[in-house]
């Protein structure tokens, strides 16, 4: 039945009998699901495509008479496949991407019993909803072009299914999009953002590339990805590139091997303290005080599955209720499911107050291992004097020895005393290395020390927000000295460009930097153009994230705001301007009462007329007769409507057929005997046709085409 019309990519979507879909109609629900499977590609299994090819072509081979329809057998079998599939790539189907592919699968598989236009218009319903998942996925400017394309291509499908050709079904869904946009844009800036709507269950995922616990070596391997942790803002003073210190947990816990970090509840279990004692929610840190502010900044947070947040030196307040950590960590109350935004102000130091761990948990060793590095500490200890500070500012001179170097490719470990291997044999390492190292032989003499995991540095872009990365993950050390934690890093000592420039500054192991990203656009920044490129990208890509995505309430609220002081500026302008300020003020208040009264009275009026119309199916017929009249089709003496309609349905082109049905349902709704629900239906179509009426007659007298009915 459907064989006749498969190669005419320009007929009527459908066939003759009105409901069985054309070759080029399944076409273009088709590529309508590519467009759809297009976006979430890049985070859902590659096989699905496998599934559209597969379903496309047995409804080819169906077409052209080698196959018969898919049976139940077939479309389950379809649907056992899919999910067999899922399970084994996720494991389970009760996660986020596990549903989102299930969906998919059936979206495509939905084409295999796809024969009518009911059929049709299920499928592009479905591709409607898998266009808006794929906006858990990502939220960035090519989804956003991706998701624009895709819906265009879906409304399009849409009005086709409905009647007529392809090229006036893009005329009508062109005008549809424009007509949609500016209610788009209103409801965006006026409705209060649904937080809820995309905070689905996901799976985890870490932005930063930090663990709870490191060992020497591992924060060098975050050198070779570009993965971005962070984007952040000033207002105000920006930090030195030697102040760029974003804290973001600290380790306390040392085995020998590893650091670990020493959560609250970890803390209060271990040393029979209650919780509330290392940890207070709120907006302020309840640790510091009065503790001035330093530098005030907007971050823009990838999504993250774990609760810290980075903070410049130690936290103070932020612009949503936090957990303030007593180490001067700094955790939100809940995982970040998709990028936020969190102001807070910071000291840019280490925090000044005593972690109530006390100092006996902060110089905690194991009993036994690397005995060298407690021989060097002892060694060191008596050189200095016995003073703290000369102890440790010779530690950082003895790392500024040869044969100390700062390498990105550090030689791996094996011993069971880390910490000897490296300072006696390696003497080469990473941040961690050096770290690690300093922590122990500060322990050694009985100092309070802790190590800080977070970052250094940043990509300063030119409109004045930096970007922090996968690559400026940093660790270095917090001494307790003089009443206060001290920040010392001893990179400084054995590598200070690491410091001013980032990690891509460091020769030595250079080709590990990025080696994770080999299409990187960072690998190309010394060429200018390119650099120039990725930059203005990047920057657009931060206001898109800011400014669109990150549109919440407080940022409506300062909108709304704006807008209305400009309104009352322009209005107090006016009346300054005019003489008889008061009366004129009057006057323009009256005018512009009575112009809403009028107005409504209008709409109240059209409202009734429409209302009676529905209800008096003649009262509408007379006023379409009367609208005809005016353009040279009047009726002719003793013609009754219906017949005048179905003559003028004869010559009228595109609007005959809405004419033939105006005339028949006229014809039901004033003879046949109908119920009420049946006689609401016809009338609403009926007025549906009036409607199409007019505008397809308007349109073909645009068109120039010879006006029927007229008397010659």
């Amino acid at each position: 039945m459907m064989r006749g019309r498969r190669g005419r990519s320009g007929s009527s979507a459908l066939l003759a009998d009105g409901q069985a879909l054309s070759g080029a109609m399944l076409r273009q629900l088709f590529l309508g699901q590519c467009l759809v499977l297009a976006l979430h590609l890049a985070w859902m299994p590659a096989w699905l495509a496998a599934i559209a090819l597969l379903t496309a072509g047995y409804r080819t081979l169906q077409l052209r008479g080698r196959l018969g329809r898919a049976g139940v057998f077939v479309r389950l079998a379809g649907i056992a496949a899919l999910s067999g599939g899922l399970w084994l790539h996720y494991g389970t189907l009760g996660q986020m991407e596990a549903m989102i592919g299930l969906l998919l699968g059936v979206y495509l598989l939905k084409l295999l019993e796809t024969h009518t236009r009911r059929d049709g218009r299920v499928v592009v319903a479905i591709g409607f909803v898998a266009t808006t998942v794929a906006f858990l996925h990502d939220q960035g400017i090519p989804m956003a072009a991706g998701g624009l394309l895709a819906l265009a291509w879906l409304v399009h499908s849409l009005v086709w299914l409905s009647g007529g050709d392809g090229r006036r079904a893009w005329r009508e869904s062109a005008w549809l999009l424009a007509l949609s946009a500016p209610l788009m844009v209103l409801l965006f800036v006026t409705f209060p953002r649904l937080g809820p709507l995309w905070n689905l269950p996901q799976a985890d995922r870490a932005s930063t590339g930090l663990a709870d616990e490191i060992a020497p070596g591992d924060i060098a391997q975050l050198s070779r990805s570009d993965a971005r942790a962070f984007r952040v803002r000033f207002e105000g003073a920006e930090p030195a590139p030697a102040e760029r210190y974003w804290r973001v947990y600290t380790l306390s816990d040392f085995d020998g091997e590893r650091w670990r970090r020493a959560t609250p509840e970890r803390l209060a279990a271990l040393l029979g303290q209650p919780e509330a004692e290392f940890v207070g929610e709120g907006r302020r840190s309840p640790w510091l005080g009065d503790t001035p502010a330093r530098f005030e900044a907007e971050l823009l947070l990838e999504p993250d599955s774990r609760p810290w947040r980075p903070s410049l030196g130690a936290p103070l307040t932020t612009d949503d209720s936090a957990r303030f950590l007593a180490d001067g960590t700094l955790e939100g109350t809940a995982p970040l499911v998709s990028r936020s935004l969190l102001r807070m102000t910071s000291t840019g130091l280490a925090p000044a107050n005593a972690d109530p761990a006390g100092a006996a948990w902060h110089a905690r060793l194991p009993a036994e291992g690397n005995p060298r590095t407690r021989e060097l500490a002892e060694r060191l200890w008596r050189e200095a004097g016995g003073e703290p500070g000369a102890f440790l500012a010779a530690i950082m001179a003895h790392f500024g020895q040869a044969p100390y170097r700062y390498t990105l490719s550090p030689p791996r470990l094996t011993s069971a005393n880390r910490v000897d291997e490296f300072l006696f044999d390696s003497q080469a390492g990473y941040c961690t290395h050096y770290a690690s190292a300093m922590a122990v032989l500060a322990r050694s003499v009985e100092i309070p020390a802790r190590i800080v995991a977070g970052f250094l540095g940043g990509e300063r872009h030119p409109d004045g927000h930096f970007t922090v990365r996968d690559y400026d993950a940093h660790a270095w050390v917090e001494v307790w000295l003089d009443g206060a934690w001290q920040r010392l890093d001893p990179t400084a000592a054995i590598a200070p460009e690491r410091i001013e420039e980032g990690a891509q500054a460091v020769i030595d192991g250079g080709e590990a930097f990025l080696a994770d990203a080999p299409f990187s656009p960072l690998r190309m920044r010394e060429v200018g153009w390119i650099n120039r490129l990725r930059l203005d990208w990047e920057r657009m890509e931060y206001r898109w994230q800011r400014g669109v995505i990150g549109y919440q309430r407080e940022a409506r609220r300062a909108l709304m705001a704006r807008l209305a002081a400009r309104l009352h500026a322009i209005w107090d302008r006016l009346v300054e301007l005019a003489p008889g300020r008061g009366l004129l003020g009057g006057l323009l208040g009256l005018a512009v009462a009575g112009s809403a009264l009028v107005g409504l009275a209008a709409l109240l009026r059209l409202g009734w007329r429409h209302h009676r119309e529905g209800q008096d199916e003649a009262r509408s017929i007379r006023r379409l007769q009367a609208w005809l009249a005016r353009r040279g089709m009047g009726p002719r003496p003793g013609e009754s409507p219906s017949a005048h309609l179905r003559r003028l349905a004869a010559s009228a082109g595109p609007a005959g057929p809405a004419l033939s049905d105006c005339a028949h349902q006229l014809e039901r709704l004033r003879y046949a005997p109908l119920g009420p629900a049946e006689r609401r239906q016809r009338r609403r179509q009926l007025a549906r046709r009036l409607v199409e009426v007019r505008r397809r007659l308007r349109r073909r007298a645009e068109g120039g085409a010879r006006t029927p009915g007229v008397a010659s």
